[in-house]
């Protein structure tokens, strides 16, 4: 990095630093918190009782929907009920409280990828908590203020960011609606060393898209400049992951976060585990047909308690996301792990018996399959599958995908071959792989 980039880069660090602290450092006393817990393993229950009853106290006392829940001078989680993304949109006024229409308040939306549009409210301290995550969580794995990063999603009027809060951030927005040769193009372009761009961050699918346009292209790590990439909002595959790795020369790493929440875990460096950020969030995983414990190794439910949402208290929150528990820590960062974030629970396709695929024994089974552009299964029944596939060469036939399929649904599976000449990324910029429509 030459002194001109590493100049600019610091009066940026700096000007932030200076207006967050003429503003009483909101942003980075949270900062502190946040890495002090990290770093402290044994104060995080203290933490939670602590946090946990004053939410607890709040949200009995200033909410309707919490309005009849009979605590103790200790609440308890179980206190509470789960809830989850419907009941959120049913009861949006019971379960905003004052707070929510303080100034600063702001509502959340999330893609409504998978049904209509949620909205959550959040109070200004808990903006302040989020952006004080990320500024943590991406920064275990090389983020600094300052730094040119580029956003790869779709932008529209809601989450648009502002010229100048853009260039504040030093924040490049790229739009994912299509993703064709121009868009793979325009990313080429940003990303190429002039633009001094050092991180990027995208979905999983839109990242593999660009991987397989810049390899085809014959393009080599030489003439990118980033030293991090961060993958959210979809499963990361090892295939993926290892076309980002050749084509870019870089780590990649997974982000576990919602909209309606914000940063909930990281992938560590070394690719072993996601490590939960319970410096702000309390964590459950939970059987997929009950709320008992999940065993580790098992696939489990997560539900989260948010410790810092006022505007709308948010309490065991059934997120509808899927995860590995796991004990401990492989990794030399000794925070409460799960092994892996399976995706959505209506993103899971099952076999002919009823278990859950993992979308990392789905693709790593199909891996073989490198020259089509797209694909997409979708569960339509008990036993029955559509496999849609973009192969506009026809490198592979009916027989070859069916058979691959069969593999990992079983042998009694009927699979129906759908050739498309192209499958639509979501209004969001996602693209689903696996649908499950039973």
């Amino acid at each position: 990095m030459n002194s001109k980039m590493r100049f600019w880069e610091s009066i940026r660090k700096k000007g932030f630093e200076l207006l967050d602290l003429a503003k009483g450092r909101p942003i980075m006393r949270h900062y502190d918190n946040i890495a002090h817990l990290w770093r402290s393993k044994e104060e995080i229950n203290h933490h939670h009782r602590e946090q946990f009853t004053r939410l607890a106290e709040f949200a009995v006392q200033h909410t309707e929907y919490y309005k009849g829940i009979r605590i103790s001078s200790t609440p308890q989680l179980s206190d509470f009920p789960i809830i989850d993304k419907a009941v959120l949109k049913e009861n949006f006024e019971a379960l905003c409280s004052c707070k929510a229409k303080e100034k600063g308040a702001i509502a959340m939306h999330t893609s409504g990828s998978t049904g209509t549009p949620l909205i959550v409210m959040q109070d200004k301290n808990k903006r302040n908590r989020v952006y004080a995550e990320m500024m943590y969580l991406w920064g275990l794995s090389g983020y600094q203020i300052g730094m040119k990063y580029a956003f790869l999603r779709r932008w529209n009027r809601i989450n648009k960011k502002s010229s100048l809060t853009a260039f504040a951030r030093n924040l490049v927005m790229v739009d994912v609606a299509m993703l064709d040769h121009d868009t793979m193009e325009q990313i080429k372009q940003v990303l190429l060393k002039k633009n001094k761009v050092r991180m990027m961050i995208g979905y999983a699918s839109n990242l593999g898209a660009l991987a397989d346009y810049l390899l085809e292209s014959g393009c080599t790590p030489d003439m990118f400049g980033l030293t991090t990439i961060l993958s959210g909002s979809e499963v990361l595959t090892d295939v993926v992951r290892n076309k980002l790795k050749k084509i870019f020369g870089c780590n990649v790493i997974s982000l576990y976060s919602n909209q309606e929440n914000g940063m909930l875990a990281v992938e560590c460096n070394e690719n072993k585990e996601f490590h939960l950020n319970e410096a702000s969030y309390i964590f459950e995983l939970l059987k997929l047909d009950s709320d008992e414990p999940a065993e580790e190794g098992e696939l489990g439910r997560v539900v989260i308690t948010d410790l810092y949402n006022y505007a709308m208290p948010i309490i065991r929150y059934d997120t509808g996301d899927l995860a590995i528990r796991k004990s401990r820590a492989e990794c030399g960062i000794h925070t409460a792990v799960i092994a892996a974030v399976e995706g959505r629970r209506v993103d899971i396709i099952y076999d002919v018996n009823g278990v859950p695929l993992s979308p990392h024994t789905v693709t790593n089974a199909l891996w073989q399959f490198n020259k089509l552009k797209q694909f997409q299964l979708i569960q339509t029944g008990k036993k029955t599958y559509t496999f849609k596939v973009n192969d506009p060469q026809e490198h592979y036939s009916d027989d070859e995908l069916v058979e691959t399929c069969k593999d990992f649904f079983g042998e009694s599976a009927t699979i129906q071959i759908e050739r498309v000449a192209d499958i639509p990324v979501l209004a969001s910029g996602k693209f689903k792989y696996l649908i499950c429509e039973m």
